[in-house]
């Protein structure tokens, strides 16, 4: 028991699990906790449900495979429909997952780099991706369907990952 408490768990044990088809890079979860977003490398995002956390099954996929675009992480909108996913070569893509079984493609801005992570900003409105030698890119993403380059910032080594602060 943590702290004397019963209810706490002191130790990890696992409750269920999902194979994905390739090598799961990053897991996202819904605001309310019940669909985990992966990217799956070669295979793109899978939606995957967990409101029964024994029985986690697949509901939706996007498919990034042929193109070079593998998925390394995923950021989602305050409204849970849109997800932002840094493909490696492919930059941003800017994914409407409203239909969580049908996920579509809205848009998307080609980095110079290899997009590595990506974080919002608190209003929704500009994407920050860890574009890996190219520094950090700074992106308008007001209009979903084309996004547009704000800036660049050379971080004078490679960008793996972004974090913002409270006030953005």
């Amino acid at each position: 028991f943590a702290n004397g408490d019963a209810s706490i768990a002191t130790k990890a044990s696992i409750t269920g699990n999902y194979n994905t088809s390739d090598n799961a890079r990053n897991v996202t979860l819904s605001a309310d906790g019940k669909t985990a977003f992966v990217a799956d490398n070669a295979d793109g995002l899978d939606i995957i449900d967990i409101s029964d956390l024994a029985n986690p099954t697949l509901t939706g996929t996007f498919d990034f495979s042929g193109s070079g675009h593998n998925p390394f992480e995923i950021a989602l909108s305050a409204d849970g429909k849109t997800a932002f996913v840094a493909t490696y070569s492919g930059g941003l893509h800017v994914i409407n997952i409203s239909d969580l079984a049908n996920p579509t493609l809205t848009g998307n801005y080609d980095t110079s780099g290899i997009a590595k992570k990506v974080t919002l900003s608190a209003d929704g409105k500009t994407a920050f991706v860890a574009d890996h030698s190219n520094g950090l890119d700074i992106i308008n993403i007001s209009d979903l369907a084309n996004p547009t380059l704000i800036d660049t910032l050379d971080t004078s080594s490679d960008a793996y990952g972004v974090a913002l602060s409270a006030d953005g």
